[in-house]
């Protein structure tokens, strides 16, 4: 399942750095992330967030990987910013999950649970509650 592919125009790029200043992270459009990922961030040792965004993919990959169809594909790059800061927002990092944790269904729905909590907060500021 390809489908088309969105790109992030340079205009939408200079919005989306904005608004990351603004959550005070900075953001980098990448080529490649690895394996079904569209976005992540990463807390460097400095302590300054980077969230990294995919700079062109398919919409259909991603619905049909995360759902959130709720979320218009001309929103989607700016919902891949809002759900990764929402993961610092809701401290997510700070969340561990315990070592002696030997339970894989337990592990996949803390780690669920996380995302749908990203979900709702980064939709929250996209198109209000």
């Amino acid at each position: 399942m390809n489908g088309k592919k969105i790109k992030v125009t340079d205009s939408e790029k200079k919005r989306l750095e904005l608004l990351a200043t603004q959550w005070g992270v900075t953001v980098d459009f990448r080529s490649y992330l690895g394996a079904d990922m569209f976005a992540r961030i990463t807390i460097p040792s400095d302590g300054m967030a980077r969230v990294e965004i995919l700079e062109a993919f398919s919409p259909e990959e991603y619905y049909a990987k995360w759902g959130n169809r709720d979320v218009p594909e001309d929103k989607l790059f700016e919902f891949l910013l809002l759900h990764e800061i929402a993961h610092l927002e809701l401290e997510h990092h700070k969340k561990k999950v315990p070592f002696h944790t030997e339970d894989a269904n337990w592990w996949f729905s803390f780690k669920e649970q996380k995302e749908k909590e990203a979900d709702l907060w980064a939709k929250e500021k996209l198109c209000g509650p």
